[in-house]
């Protein structure tokens, strides 16, 4: 993060050497600091998210990609293994020779992710694709479940739809998949793995209004 005591010095030389008329002959070098000053400190902040279901970042300003990749995490009824999701790059380093590892049953797996529903030109059982975006122009992002539009002064990044494993299975993260999805082409196999199921609300603990029962839940993912 761009050091906070550095960018006050700096606002306060900018705001006072501004104010004196005997700097004039500086006015060109301010107006180039003006000019300069939203780069240098996009280089020092920024905030980073996955999109769950795409092969790119969205078209947002300032939005750019980090990697695209496919979705990696716990087979759907596996008690063991990781509880996170992942998004795992195209193309993976392989740890080098000689580091001692258990030839055992000691490990953990790792498995693919899947749709198991059809939403757009996706079917069910193809893989889901993933993507690690950055805005530079935000400081926080954030994924709201149940809405469609940001709080005021919060940019929208994208809207979906809230998925998780199914629930006779173990559980899963909760994770907002873009609306328009996109698949891994050729991966049509029912591997199962880490399974991506729609989330529908339970009335009762969860207070009926303002939720209804049986509803699918949407998301969106907001930056600031």
């Amino acid at each position: 993060m761009f050091p906070t005591a550095f960018v006050t010095i700096f606002m306060t030389v900018l705001l006072l050497a501004s104010s004196q008329p005997a700097l004039g002959t500086h006015r060109s070098l301010l107006d180039r600091i003006r000019d300069e000053r939203p780069r240098w400190i996009s280089g020092y902040t920024g905030s980073t998210y996955i999109i769950w279901g795409k092969h790119s970042c969205p078209a947002v300003h300032g939005t750019k990609e980090v990697y695209n990749g496919y979705v990696g995490g716990s087979q759907y009824n596996a008690k063991g293994n990781g509880a996170n999701t992942l998004c795992l790059p195209h193309d993976p380093d392989r740890l080098p020779y000689g580091i001692s590892l258990p030839d055992r049953y000691d490990y953990a797996n790792l498995y693919g992710g899947e749709f198991q529903f059809n939403i757009g030109h996706v079917r069910t059982d193809e893989n889901v694709p993933c993507t690690v975006c950055r805005t530079n122009i935000a400081s926080s992002t954030i994924m709201i479940p149940a809405k469609r539009t940001c709080p005021t002064h919060w940019q929208k990044q994208y809207t979906g739809i809230l998925t998780a494993n199914r629930y006779p299975y173990h559980m899963s993260e909760y994770l907002c998949l873009d609306d328009n999805p996109d698949y891994v082409h050729g991966s049509r196999k029912d591997d199962n793995g880490r399974l991506f199921y729609p989330v529908k609300t339970v009335c009762g603990s969860l207070p009926c209004p303002p939720y209804e029962n049986g509803e699918y839940v949407s998301c969106i993912v907001c930056s600031r």
